[in-house]
């Protein structure tokens, strides 16, 4: 993704309209570059800018990313009283801001802007055609991701003892098979429950590591059919 991605034009549509609207509001904040490399950060760069460029329907995880520094402010959040592993994502930093603070309520209509678009889009996508569908290797990017997952299944101990994970086995099983990829809230869960068999292990940096490589593998499988089914549509247009 180019450092200065497109910039979408608010009369096309609302997706358009809704990036643009949040390029206008990182205007003189924290940049981009600068949200990616923070510590806390579980979304790649790639996708932040992507989310500005109003060329599809970012993840939540991604927009409540940029939200938290644009609209949201990290330096009032109220810390919490206990960790909450399965809180936290992906708007937890609301409720973290002070009850009464103007930010709060900014950040809550920005968030329901958010959600309204994502309904609407994926609404619309109900009733379009469904894309063809093609048969594709597993990627080079998915087969690193199911390699890093797999060391973390073998540091933890439990290559031979999954069944430990309870309900979260079977999706295991079917990421380590490259059948599937889990999405950043699952990730962000998958390595919570593999930091409690590591001694000492960092829960932060295993997320943020599983979280980076799923969605590179994600946007792998994505590039690989879209490739696929240009090639049959020029194979079918060869033999007409």
């Amino acid at each position: 993704m180019p450092a200065r991605p497109r910039i979408p034009d608010p009369q096309e549509g609302p997706l358009q309209e809704f990036a643009y609207a949040l390029r206008e509001l990182g205007e003189g904040k924290a940049s981009v570059g600068w949200i990616a490399d923070h510590d806390e950060t579980t979304v790649s760069r790639a996708a932040l800018y992507a989310a500005l460029s109003g060329t599809r329907l970012p993840t939540r995880e991604t927009v409540s990313t940029l939200l938290r520094w644009w609209a949201g402010d990290p330096t009032i959040e109220q810390p919490e009283e206990e960790e909450a592993y399965f809180t936290k994502l992906p708007w937890a930093w609301i409720g973290r801001l002070p009850q009464d603070h103007e930010k709060r309520r900014f950040a809550n209509e920005w968030r329901t802007r958010y959600q309204r678009l994502a309904r609407d889009i994926l609404g619309e996508r109900e009733f379009r055609p469904r894309a063809e569908r093609v048969t594709i290797a597993v990627p080079p990017e998915q087969q690193r991701f199911i390699k890093e997952l797999g060391a973390l299944v073998e540091k933890a101990g439990l290559e031979d003892a999954l069944w430990l994970l309870g309900k979260d086995t079977p999706r295991m099983e079917r990421y380590l098979a490259g059948e599937s990829i889990p999405t950043n809230e699952t990730c962000w869960r998958m390595a919570y429950r593999l930091a409690e068999f590591i001694a000492d292990a960092d829960h932060v940096a295993l997320r943020k590591r599983l979280v980076r490589s799923a969605e590179v593998a994600r946007l792998a499988r994505v590039r690989d059919r879209r490739i696929a089914r240009g090639r049959r549509s020029e194979n079918t247009e060869a033999t007409e």
